[in-house]
């Protein structure tokens, strides 16, 4: 596979984390999902303080199954309405036991800007479910998004715009039982474990390429080698 340095493409990122519905006051009456423990591997069993945090990510659930080029489209007109920053991705999330469509945002700066937004996308003919209170449960979401990544060692890749992420390529698909039995072995054996894993697709010129995503702030080329050689130990041996 030829390498470039850099890369712009599409792909997906399958994870699960720690999920609840967001307060009714910031939702206006629709279904907001909020991720309570963003990156659980990585940050281990301590919680930053919710009470002074930022929204990092939360799910706005869809009523019906809304298409990518739907969500995509609607966002651009929604980014010319608001006037700040965010970011919106199509995905789909586990809710009452159903996988069902949703937007992921990132990058707001207020949990107050939250009920605009979902306004912008009602105007634009997307229905959000109706708010119910969900307490905190486990659930799978996958996110449909857009890669800027650069090769930093061959089948190795950095994120240029979140350099917290590093992905690399694996030589199957893993379904994420799987994956997050194989992960969670490896972390047990293993000194330097501080990471978060996730698992995904990267498109590439006539081929489609598994990864798996890496979460850490401070993470190295080397540890990137070691943690990829571990997967790829754990695969054979499937």
């Amino acid at each position: 596979m030829e390498e470039l340095n850099r890369i712009e493409t599409y792909g997906t990122i399958v994870k699960k984390e720690l999920l609840a519905s967001l307060e009714e006051p910031f939702c206006n009456n629709s279904l907001v999902i909020e991720s309570k423990f963003p990156f659980p591997g990585y940050y281990h069993n301590v919680i930053p303080d919710q009470e002074v945090m930022i929204p990092s990510s939360v799910f706005m659930v869809t009523e019906n199954r809304q298409y990518e080029e739907k969500i995509m489209r609607t966002n651009l007109e929604v980014k010319k309405a608001f006037s700040r920053k965010f970011d919106a991705a199509p995905g789909q999330i586990t809710v009452f036991n159903e996988q069902r469509t949703c937007i992921r945002v990132r990058h707001l700066e207020d949990f107050h800007d939250i009920p605009e937004l979902v306004k912008l996308f009602q105007k634009n003919n997307i229905r959000f479910m109706k708010y119910r209170e969900i307490k905190p449960y486990q659930g799978l979401i996958t996110i449909n998004r857009y890669f800027v990544i650069e090769s930093i060692y061959p089948g190795i890749y950095k994120d240029l715009e979140d350099p917290q992420f590093c992905y690399f390529q694996i030589p199957v698909k893993l379904d994420w039982d799987t994956f997050e039995k194989i992960t969670l072995h490896m972390k047990w054996n293993m000194e330097d474990n501080k990471f978060d894993a996730a698992i995904g697709t990267i498109i590439r010129k006539n081929s489609l390429m598994d990864i798996v995503r890496i979460y850490d702030e401070n993470v190295t080329v080397e540890k990137l080698i070691n943690i990829r050689e571990k997967y790829f130990d754990a695969i054979k041996h499937l």
